[in-house]
């Protein structure tokens, strides 16, 4: 029995404490209470605020839900067209002067000379000579002497003769080019110190 009346009491109690901030006094004169003693003649008389803010923000947000809101627009200012400015014509630079390189000293024609060879970049190409280069051809290019003299070249106990086919080397110190066939032939390394004339 003392449980029961102590169980009622702490439920009114929680009642009571649930209903104590909406049975405060309001302080604005705005603020309209609404009498429910007619229907509950028990019940405690319960005021509610209304402020004007809600009712606009309910408002608001009714018209952005309700409908979709077009915005607005708004007013760009048009762009004001600038003249440009016209170009200067400017002076052509100066024309630079050809680059040209000393000439070189007309090479030996017999002698201790140093030889290089060409090769794969040069197959199919048209020797000074009017000959196609291909990796069989024998002969040499030498700056001066004339197309089809024959020279006579030994290396290292190797000795051959073949004719002028092309022009070049165009390197200081290089007398002659080796075609591949003439540098295999004559087991000369890249450049190589050998003895040439000019044969029969």
């Amino acid at each position: 029995m003392f449980r029961g009346a102590l169980a009622r009491a702490g439920v009114f109690a929680f009642v009571v404490l649930g209903l104590l901030p909406f049975l405060r006094p309001s302080s604005g004169g705005e603020a309209r209470s609404i009498s429910v003693a007619q229907a509950f003649p028990t019940a405690a008389v319960v005021s509610v605020e209304i402020r004007p803010e809600r009712v606009r923000d309910v408002a608001r947000a009714a018209v952005v839900l309700g409908e979709q809101a077009t915005p607005a627009p708004t007013a760009q200012a048009e762009p004001t067209a600038t003249p440009e400015p016209t170009p200067v014509p400017s002076a052509p630079p100066p024309a630079r002067p050809a680059v040209t390189l000393p000439p070189l000293p007309d090479p030996p024609t017999a002698g201790i000379v140093i030889a290089s060879w060409y090769g794969p970049g040069f197959y199919g190409n048209r020797t000074a000579c009017g000959q196609t280069y291909t990796p069989e051809i024998v002969g040499v290019a030498h700056r001066t002497l004339p197309c089809g003299t024959l020279v006579v070249l030994e290396y290292r106990g190797h000795t051959m003769t073949v004719p002028v086919i092309d022009r070049g080397p165009y390197i200081a110190g290089r007398t002659l080019d080796l075609s591949h066939a003439t540098h295999v032939a004559m087991g000369c390394p890249d450049l190589c110190t050998l003895s040439m004339r000019i044969g029969p």
